[in-house]
């Protein structure tokens, strides 16, 4: 289980048995606390090695190649466990490695295609490690290499014979015969080296070798080029953001409802939002309390690790509050990273304007051909019927018959199949009755 769900399922008990909010939350700090410093102590203490059945031995040098790329710098042994598995595919292999707790996969052998990326980017909390072909193989995608899911990866030389850039490459440490799967595995031992050399997580460290790896021009296929790890540990780039970058978060309140809406221009380690809304209190007077306290009203999944624009939306169903007045509501959102850590939006607010009677108002435009609108406000939560009768009192149309929360709401009536006159429509709420008159005309 990993520490996002063992939090949830402790939280969801917390919930169910501890009544005091406030002790509950405190609970829940120091939980979230120790869980984090937990993770911190190695990024990376679980690798997957993913292979094909029946050729162990291959698995078993990707896996000394791992270790020969993480002790390469200063000759540290990884001492976390790294686990050989059978799978026939790279989707059930990313799939095992989220269900069992594995930060890292190194995939054995190639087939990388846009759809795996695609698949990748569900299971923002494991790392893969792809190579992008071999000298035997073809493979044709085009990654979008500083915005994939997948770290892509190649031997050392230039005639790989792959259709596309991949992001990081090094000589085979195995066979020194440039075989793609051995390089995979050394490349991914240095990430990790970097993960818990720097106490940063698995992407941070992705991102720290960006910065400090060395492009070969002679090479074309590749983007970033061979990570220099002294370089990368000298460097100091433990510090390297990883943002869940917020570029509109907006509120629009309609009757008992408020929207909200917000997008992101890039994430990584994106966990999720949880929505958090002021608590009021004396709603059905239309007072809040003086203290701001804020609650959580939902939650909504984020998309991981993205550079393109993501876009998202909340509805926050209020009618359960009983609100007989005006009442304002503030609401942030609480950015979650996989690791834990968090931080909060800027606040946006919403008014629920709650009407103080029953008003069936004038229809618009009148006279009309052939449509026109009529609007209507409850106070109170009613069964509403709207009907349209002609001027002998024959029922034309029902336009509503329904119940509703307290609000403001209009409907269009589309006379287009009546004859010129007058008409008129009726709305009753409730013990509220009131008629007024229409005029169609052609």
């Amino acid at each position: 289980m990993n520490r996002i769900s063992l939090y949830t399922k402790i939280r969801n008990i917390l919930d169910r048995y501890f009544n005091n909010v406030l002790k509950t939350r405190l609970v829940l700090f120091l939980l979230s606390t120790i869980l984090c410093s937990a993770s911190y102590s190695q990024q990376v203490s679980k690798v997957l090695i993913s292979g094909l059945s029946g050729n162990t031995s291959h698995e078993m040098d990707v896996k000394n190649a791992f270790l020969i790329g993480y002790k390469s710098y200063d000759g540290t042994d990884y001492t976390g466990q790294i686990d050989l598995h059978v799978d026939n595919d790279v989707y059930s292999a990313i799939d095992y490695a989220h269900q069992n707790g594995y930060q890292i996969v190194v995939r054995s052998y190639t087939g990388l295609i846009n759809a795996v990326n695609d698949s990748v980017e569900k299971y923002p909390d494991v790392l893969l490690f792809m190579p992008a072909g071999s000298n035997s193989f073809l493979y044709y995608c085009c990654l979008d290499i500083p915005n994939a899911a997948v770290v892509s990866t190649g031997a050392g030389t230039d005639n790989l014979a792959t259709a596309y850039k991949v992001e990081f490459f090094s000589i085979d440490p195995i066979t020194n015969s440039n075989e793609s799967s051995f390089s995979n595995g050394f490349i991914a031992g240095q990430i990790s080296y970097l993960a818990n050399k720097l106490n940063i997580s698995p992407q941070q460290a992705r991102l720290v070798a960006r910065n400090n790896s060395s492009s070969n021009q002679s090479i074309t296929y590749v983007q970033y080029g061979k990570i220099d790890l002294g370089q990368a540990v000298q460097s100091n780039d433990s510090t390297i953001s990883l943002p869940v970058e917020l570029t509109s978060f907006t509120g629009a309140a309609f009757n008992d409802y408020v929207t909200l809406n917000w997008t992101t221009s890039t994430e990584i380690n994106c966990y999720g939002f949880a929505i958090e809304r002021t608590a009021s209190l004396n709603l059905s007077k239309g007072e809040t309390s003086g203290k701001t306290f804020w609650e959580t009203v939902g939650f909504v999944q984020g998309y991981g690790n993205s550079n393109s624009q993501k876009s998202y939306s909340f509805v926050d169903n209020l009618s359960n509050l009983a609100i007989l007045k005006s009442c304002n509501f503030q609401y942030r959102l609480k950015q979650i990273d996989n690791d834990g850590s968090f931080k909060y939006s800027n606040t946006v607010q919403s008014k629920i304007n709650k009407p103080s009677s029953f008003e069936l108002k004038q229809n618009y435009p009148n006279p009309f051909n052939p449509a026109t609108t009529i609007s209507y406000q409850l106070s109170v939560f009613s069964h509403v019927t709207l009907k349209i009768y002609d001027i002998l009192g024959n029922k034309i149309t029902t336009l509503v018959n329904q119940e509703k929360p307290a609000g403001t709401y209009e409907v269009t009536w589309n006379a287009a199949g009546q004859p010129s006159g007058v008409y008129f429509y009726q709305l009753r709420a409730g013990n509220f009755t009131d008629t007024k008159k229409l005029i169609l005309l052609k």
